[in-house]
């Protein structure tokens, strides 16, 4: 059934590859393959592929056998993939690749690899060369057609298209112990609906450019992390998240932005420990006249944001004032600059009403902004030593009553590496300070900002520059 083995590994060119073996001596393909299998199934899929130009043996165990399959994949009741499926998963090879052709088609719709610890990574990307199709993908638990895949715990799902949806639908209905789940490059895809079991606790959904809704009714999910441009949400019956990620460096896309839907997803993640947030979006929020203190739901449970930011205006500094008072319980605040993460205007159709200190001068916002008593650490990566980012600093040892930590990592651009603690001190306290340091002065306080090197962070520290 299954063909000669295709010389398909690792993402080297074969000259790379050459120097490197080269290089180093190949002293584990004189191990008998029972052996190597048997150190495959110890590590997980990803350290063995990352392993694979040590041995050419090792190389050889992770290359796919070819098996062709009959062209009406694409009928919710053609099960011959996913017997063949059946029979993959159920090898007793720790690890090993199989790669699905259409009949009558030289090009592989499917590269299937297993790893140990239960994993299985499904690569469709073969079909990158269509047209894609818009589709919507819905995966369910409650309906199990055909074979069962019990031993699938973490399930990768790559360039999944309208092709072969009811396939992918179809194996996750079987996969019933699934406790991670996948999903990237899928183009075409606009509606994702997953409706899952008791088991599945980590979702990720990465770089779907199409993507218009994701519906997700999972008990017992923990985690959740979405990278591209802002999508319908709808978080149903995920009581026990803890960990989420917006990350929304694609800003709108083709969307619309719908500032009711975006407040309904807020609250659905209201009682998480840990957020992930792209600034623009409390940027916008706060434009379209939200008032975080005043929303009849606060983040009482979080105790650790992170913010990505293109950079700190006056606007973004305020914004994040402004969530930062529906956060009692923070503890840590990590805020990072990235001059590539885009930048979203508010909607003109919805900027009615501000928070009355949104947009004003900064003696009004910090006078209106509540202490962050739990506040021990808060972080800025990115930092340039703009007014606004210095603002942005002062605010924060303003409001963090007990902050025991407040450290800025320069930008990229910079010259300089280190890290550097941030303290404010009067300018005529600052002969008593022995260590050394960078010293910034900001018009509007009347105190100087005093960067003394962070050693505790690893990172080498340059001689003093005053900016």
């Amino acid at each position: 059934m299954y063909a000669k083995k295709s010389s398909v590994c690792g993402s080297s060119s074969k000259e790379q590859e050459a120097v490197l073996m080269e290089e180093r001596p190949d002293l584990i393909s004189s191990l008998p393959d029972d052996i190597l299998k048997n150190i495959m199934s110890m590590i997980s899929f990803k350290e063995a592929i990352q392993s694979t130009t040590l041995s050419t043996s090792w190389r050889g165990l992770m290359s796919p056998y070819s098996v062709k399959v009959e062209r009406n994949l694409v009928r919710p009741d053609a099960l011959e993939s996913k017997r063949i499926l059946e029979s993959f998963l159920g090898s007793r090879e720790s690890f090993r690749s199989l790669k699905l052709y259409l009949d009558l088609c030289d090009w592989d719709f499917a590269v299937c690899t297993r790893g140990a610890h239960g994993e299985l990574y499904l690569d469709f990307s073969g079909q990158k060369e269509l047209v894609p199709c818009t589709f919507g993908l819905v995966l369910d638990h409650s309906s199990c057609i055909g074979p069962r895949f019990s031993s699938v715990r973490n399930l990768h799902l790559r360039s999944v298209s309208h092709l072969v949806g009811n396939l992918v639908g179809d194996l996750f209905s079987s996969c019933r112990i699934l406790e991670t789940l996948k999903l990237e490059k899928c183009l075409g895809l606009e509606n994702l609906d997953i409706k899952s079991n008791s088991c599945l606790q980590n979702l990720e959904i990465a770089d779907c450019p199409n993507i218009a809704t994701i519906t997700i009714s999972a008990e017992n999910l923990k985690s959740f992390s979405y990278k591209g441009a802002l999508p319908i949400i709808q978080l149903i019956n995920s009581p026990h998240l803890v960990d989420v990620a917006l990350n929304l460096g694609d800003g709108l896309g083709n969307n619309s932005f719908d500032c009711e839907e975006v407040l309904s997803l807020l609250s659905s993640v209201k009682d998480v420990e840990i957020l992930t947030v792209s600034g623009w979006l409390i940027e916008v929020l706060c434009s379209a006249g939200v008032i975080f203190s005043g929303l009849d739901f606060k983040f009482s449970k979080l105790k650790e944001f992170r913010c990505v930011c293109s950079k700190i205006s006056s606007k973004t500094r305020d914004s994040l004032a402004c969530f930062l008072n529906a956060t009692p319980s923070l503890e840590e605040l990590f805020v990072k600059i990235d001059e590539k993460s885009r930048t979203v205007e508010c909607p003109l159709s919805n900027q009615y009403w501000h928070e009355p200190h949104l947009w004003k001068d900064y003696k009004t916002v910090k006078s209106n902004a509540r202490w962050l008593k739990d506040l021990k650490t808060a972080k800025i990566a990115g930092f340039t030593g703009e007014n606004d980012e210095l603002l942005l600093v002062d605010l924060l040892l303003h409001t963090g009553i007990n902050l025991k930590e407040m450290t800025v990592f320069p930008s990229a651009q910079s010259d300089d590496c280190a890290s550097w603690r941030v303290g404010r001190v009067p300018c005529s306290q600052l002969k008593y300070i022995k260590l050394k340091y960078v010293l910034i002065s900001c018009p509007e306080i009347d105190a100087c900002f005093v960067l003394t090197e962070a050693k505790n962070c690893g990172l080498i520290s340059h001689n003093v520059k005053y900016l």
